[in-house]
């Protein structure tokens, strides 16, 4: 599944139903799809708050793929250089008042997937995030 993104918030609705409708046409588990829509959630979000800094309307992509027992999602925009697995986690055993905010949508990608891989090449971010979707005994 390959999905065209613009850079408005607006977008994230439509993001999350498509991933659900890929879950259930290729017969995805519902917390594993629970988790896939947690982690396209979080790092669209990000790109479309953070990668663009000059305010005009981007897109950027997203692509599912599915091979067996192995989810692929990458990410690719020409935002702004970003590698968020650089950025270091957030402070989860703080209080809640004492939290800087941020920084939880990269850890929750992290604590979800199975591995997460950044790359920048010919001027654009790709994020390659794998997720196992054995079912967990």
């Amino acid at each position: 599944m390959l999905l065209k993104v613009k850079n408005d918030i607006k977008e994230i609705d439509r993001v999350c139903t498509e991933v659900k409708n890929f879950c259930c046409s290729n017969n995805i588990e519902n917390d594993k799809c629970f988790d896939i829509v947690i982690i396209v959630d979080e790092l669209a979000t990000n790109i479309i708050k953070y990668a663009f800094v000059d305010g005009g309307d981007h897109t950027f992509d997203i692509v599912i793929d599915k091979k067996g027992e192995k989810l692929h999602i990458q990410l690719s925009d020409d935002g702004i250089p970003f590698d968020p697995l650089k950025r270091s986690g957030p402070d989860i055993d703080s209080s809640l008042d004492e939290r800087a905010i941020g920084g939880l949508g990269i850890f929750f990608a992290k604590q979800l997937s199975e591995q997460i891989t950044y790359e920048r090449t010919e001027n654009k971010n790709q994020l390659d995030v794998f997720v196992n979707l054995k079912k967990e005994k």
